[in-house]
This record gives structure tokens, sequence and C-alpha cells, in this order.
């Protein structure tokens, strides 16, 4: 067999790979593993969260977290747990609020979703 041939062979796995490997488009819906119940918890008593910039912080960059609506039939993905997930991150990173909000959703078939719900916040530390 010539290169002629096996190229556009490899070529076409390689291809066809990419659309059948499932990535990782985030949790699933609105749920929250067990071992992270506490974080949350202390994150939701301890992170404000603000519309815009709040006077008086420190900014700490941006950060983003995903959630995956798998199946079809199930709870689809909600604003309120990416920011549960938001103030998580925050809470991990040692920040005291988080602001500006954002959530998007995109595709999500090549993580193996309907669609992929994505959010960011700014973070901030006083």
């Amino acid at each position: 067999m010539g290169i002629k041939l096996i190229l556009p062979v490899v070529v076409l796995s390689a291809l066809v790979q990419g659309c059948v490997s499932a990535g990782y488009g985030g949790p699933e819906g609105n749920m929250i593993a067990t071992d992270q119940m506490q974080a949350q918890r202390e994150a939701n008593r301890t992170i404000e969260v603000f519309k815009s910039a709040p006077a008086g912080y420190k900014s700490l960059g941006v950060m983003k977290t995903n959630r995956c609506h798998r199946i079809l039939t199930a709870e689809p993905p909600s604003v309120a747990a990416i920011t549960d997930d938001l103030k998580r991150i925050a809470y991990a990173q040692g920040a005291d609020a988080i602001s500006n909000v954002k959530t998007e959703k995109i595709g999500g078939l090549g993580s193996n979703c309907w669609y992929v719900l994505q959010g960011s916040a700014e973070l901030w530390r006083k």
C-alpha cells in the first residue's frame, strides 16, 4: 500500500476520533458532589456577589466554570448552580467576593453534552 492510500485513512481516523471522544463539559445539571458540600456551605456564607466591581477590593482575576446538560430529560444546569460553583471557586482562591457574573450556552457535542452552560465572574479580595 502506498503513502497516497495510507495518509487519507490516517487523517480520516484522526478526525473521526475527535468527533466521538467525550470531553469534559463540567458536572451534570445542578448536582453538587457530596465531598464539596461543606466548601459550598462556607462559600455561600462568606462570598458576596456584586453586579459590578466593588469599591475597595483588589481583583484576583476572572474565573470560569462549566455545567453540562447531558441527559435530555434531566434538569438542565441553572444560573444559580453556576453562581454557586463560582462562589466555591472564589472561596478556594481566598477571595471575598465575585462580580460581573455572566453565563452563556455553548455547544457541547464535543463534550458529550447537549449543551454546556459556561459561567464566568471576577474574583475580589478586601
